[in-house]
């Protein structure tokens, strides 16, 4: 009897919870199975990962009365609130096994039966995939009483431990299409919520001519495929109200089009769906142009007949007047103000160093960086007249075979064709 004693006093029951999945993972919980009043003991954790990486989290309900304080967070975001635990990892650390641990603090409660119970998340293919972690019992000892091991068949008969009530989870999501180009187009989502946190996931069906390209993901993982755009949060942003966004380009659309899409996220432990209303939009995208050709050299060339026709149009208006006024007119209309011409040599995604960039073109002149459109653009000159712009862009192919005119109207971007119809001027090759 007094060994036993001993045994019981000074045993540490270890509990294995293990659920697999393709990916090999496994989770093991250590904790003690009694804590004194007042008293506190480590809880750990033991993941064996596989081939696992990115995002994760592990997320515990602790019972009231309890409080928890971090040990070892390998890497992870630690939090505690309203008696949840959560580790939040933006990417899991490399190590195949890795162990986390915390602080159980019993701060008012006496002598009973407890339980803590968890789940572990992770990305596999994009998509959230979960382990269920059993329900661990503990007890709390009165200081005079053996501690005693509580089986898991006990807990049927156990008054259940008070949790913290869930709140309502409430969810709108409003969508915008803005036109950017011809053939791109940006799409923002609105985001209003309460009471909604942890895994979400916002699928969006485009239409199957278009591509789907990254904006802002607000930390969530952007992806497309198979005419789908996805965003998948392993914790949704804490901001009430926030704005996702992403783009969709074409080089075949046109005509009108539709956009919808779902968004799921968990109230609970329960996965619920919100229908985001469907958003109409209209391309009108002439795509029948020469092969390798440039979007911004499209600019300068489609529309060609256009300008003609606008500058034939211009002529024989004035040719009225002069009938009209019989007074001849000796010189030509003065081009509008605030209107020049840039030549591109170069766009880039993220940061670029000018120097480097002239360096390996071998270029003399002058670089400007403008934003535009979520790019970084390269520019050099500023002429008032096109025909300018047009020789200096035939000078720089020597050196930056892709480089064409742009064009501003008082430092906003415009295409060229707006901008010779407005000042009156000609196309040229």
């Amino acid at each position: 009897m007094i060994k036993q004693f001993f045994i019981l006093i000074n045993i540490i029951s270890i509990f294995f919870y293990q659920l697999f999945f393709s990916s090999d993972v496994t989770v093991k919980q250590t904790l003690p199975s009694t804590i004194a009043p007042n008293g506190e003991v480590t809880v750990s954790f033991t993941i064996t990962k596989g081939d696992v990486a990115g995002f994760a989290m592990l997320k515990q309900t602790i019972p009231l009365g309890f409080i928890v304080e971090p040990i070892e967070n390998r890497g992870a975001t630690f939090s505690f609130k309203d008696q949840i635990v959560k580790y939040i990892w933006m990417s899991l650390p490399q190590d195949n096994e890795f162990t986390i641990s915390y602080k159980l603090k019993n701060v008012s409660q006496d002598a009973g039966n407890y339980s803590l119970d968890g789940k572990f998340s992770y990305l596999s293919d994009n998509e959230k995939q979960n382990i269920d972690i059993p329900t661990a019992n503990f007890s709390v000892s009165s200081g005079e009483e053996l501690p005693q091991i509580v089986n898991e068949t006990e807990t049927e008969t156990e008054e259940p431990t008070l949790t913290p009530k869930t709140e309502i989870a409430t969810l709108s999501v409003e969508r915008t299409i803005d036109k950017i180009s011809e053939n791109k187009f940006k799409v923002s989502l609105a985001i209003s919520k309460q009471n909604v946190d942890g895994f979400a996931k916002l699928i969006e069906t485009i239409p199957a001519e278009f591509t789907g390209l990254q904006d802002k993901s607000q930390g969530g993982i952007f992806s497309f495929e198979n005419g789908e755009v996805k965003l998948l949060w392993l914790a949704i942003p804490t901001q009430d109200n926030f704005t996702a966004s992403y783009f969709i380009e074409t080089t075949s659309a046109n005509g009108s089009k539709t956009i919808s899409g779902i968004f799921s996220y968990l109230e609970g432990e329960e996965t619920k769906k919100y229908t985001i209303n469907s958003s109409s939009f209209n391309v009108d995208f002439n795509n029948e142009i020469a092969e390798n050709t440039t979007t911004e050299e499209i600019e300068e060339t489609s529309l060609q007949e256009k300008v003609a026709n606008e500058n034939a149009k211009n002529s024989d208006n004035t040719n009225k007047k002069k009938e009209e006024n019989k007074t001849p007119i000796t010189t030509t209309p003065a081009p509008e103000t605030g209107i020049t011409y840039k030549v591109q040599v170069g766009a880039f995604r993220e940061n670029i160093v000018v120097d480097k960039f002239k360096k390996k073109f071998n270029l003399k002149e002058n670089i400007n960086l403008e934003n535009h459109e979520g790019w970084t653009k390269l520019t050099t000159g500023s002429f008032n007249e096109y025909k300018s712009a047009r020789n200096k862009r035939n000078a720089v192919r020597n050196n930056v075979k892709t480089a064409f005119v742009t064009a501003y109207n008082k430092g906003n971007r415009i295409t060229v064709q707006e901008a010779l119809m407005v000042s009156n001027q000609k196309w040229l090759k």
